[in-house]
């Protein structure tokens, strides 16, 4: 309510502002007559060359390379387009009606806490990959469960599956854990590590 009552109040003092009844146009004060006239607004990918007046309509320009207007507009300038920042790729090129479009780069995420990209979180050893990070999450890590092992860290690795000894005809030496893979070893191996104590 309040907004409706300003807006009415640029309209009728004169100054510039959109017309209640048409957002295509705004509302300006004609310097020679001094009276109010309704002026067409310029399209996206355009800017204001000149207000219109009495007797002529406004003048647009197209947006010159690099810079651009993405909503109806009577502004005497395009804006400039949007850079790509750091761990971020262009994901759309800006034209003269749309800024650019950047994602972040493989590897990386949006961290809305700092406000850009940062690497995605690497999984500890003993844990693995539940969901791989994508351009808006990071990875989400899990601890591997039993009978599952992880031995390093990585953003993209899930937990292995323990190596059975017992199917390839080897005893379990060491029992695998969250961390590392099962030892395996056959009774001749340990027999000639004894008698050569």
């Amino acid at each position: 309510m309040v907004f409706l009552l300003l807006l009415q109040l640029l309209v009728t003092s004169g100054t510039l502002g959109y017309s209640l009844d048409n957002p295509l146009t705004y509302v300006r004060k004609d310097f020679v007559s001094g009276k109010p006239v309704k002026c067409d607004a310029c399209q996206p990918g355009y800017y204001l060359r000149a207000h219109c007046t009495a007797t002529q309509k406004s003048q647009c320009a197209p947006c010159p390379p690099g810079s651009f207007t993405a909503i109806w507009n009577y502004i005497d300038k395009c804006l400039r387009c949007g850079v790509c920042g750091l761990n971020e790729v262009v994901k759309k090129p800006c034209t003269a009606s749309n800024d650019s479009q950047c994602a972040c780069k493989d590897g990386y995420f949006f961290h809305p806490r700092y406000n850009m990209c940062t690497r995605h979180s690497e999984c500890p050893s003993g844990q693995g990959v539940l969901t791989e990070g994508t351009a808006e999450k990071d990875t989400v890590c899990h601890t591997c469960p039993d009978g599952t092992f992880s031995k390093s860290s990585s953003a993209r690795q899930n937990c292995t599956q323990h190596r059975s000894c017992s199917d390839v005809g080897l005893k379990t030496v060491l029992r695998g854990s969250s961390w590392h893979d099962s030892v395996c070893g056959s009774c001749e191996e340990n027999n000639d590590q004894s008698s050569s104590k």
